[in-house]
């Protein structure tokens, strides 16, 4: 005999099918923290396993329509955790290899004019991305990245919470991931 959650979870991506938002919170309401906790065991960054969190359940609405998960829904996110953190490292090994070459390549040509005129070419447009971001954006990401400073003491220095600041990190990382990608 099937569990009362199983049939629940069978409720609700029913009406999940049907665009229902409410259904929508429930299974964010009710699975977040178990995503959660199998990307962080993962990563063992709250960060980024915020991110791989929220894009799981991003693409669970985005597929809403299409979505036929038999059985139990942790299940099913369980699994799409596990992909997300697959492709995750994936992605991460194939942006260290290509830094790799990158960097044999700049240390082969050191002198190289060309790679000098590429240098600064990214440079100013990572200069470029940077002022594009919105005010506070830019100034937490600035205070991080160019000073050094924790997410505590932006927090403090700027008067905003960490969460406000992990947020604009956040956005800041993927918008100029991005944008840099036309690059590599």
């Amino acid at each position: 005999m099937p569990s009362t959650n199983a049939h629940n979870d069978q409720d609700l991506i029913s009406q999940l099918n049907k665009s229902n938002g409410t259904a929508f919170k429930a299974i964010f309401d009710r699975y977040w923290d178990h995503v959660y906790v199998i990307c962080y065991q993962g990563l063992r960054c709250h960060e980024d396993a915020k991110e791989l969190t929220q894009e799981i359940f991003k693409s669970l609405w985005e597929r809403r329509a299409q979505l036929n998960a038999s059985g139990s829904l942790k299940h099913y996110l369980s699994k799409a955790a596990k992909f997300q953190l697959y492709n995750f490292y994936r992605n991460q090994k194939i942006t260290r290899k290509h830094l790799d070459y990158f960097l044999r390549d700049f240390v082969e040509a050191e002198n190289s004019t060309e790679n000098d005129i590429n240098y600064f070419q990214l440079k100013e447009q990572f200069d470029i991305l940077l002022d594009r971001l919105p005010g506070q954006c830019k100034t937490v990401f600035h205070l991080s990245r160019k000073n050094n400073l924790s997410h505590k003491q932006i927090a403090k220095k700027l008067n905003i919470s960490i969460k406000t600041v992990e947020y604009h990190i956040s956005n800041a990382r993927r918008y100029l991931a991005k944008e840099l990608r036309l690059y590599s």
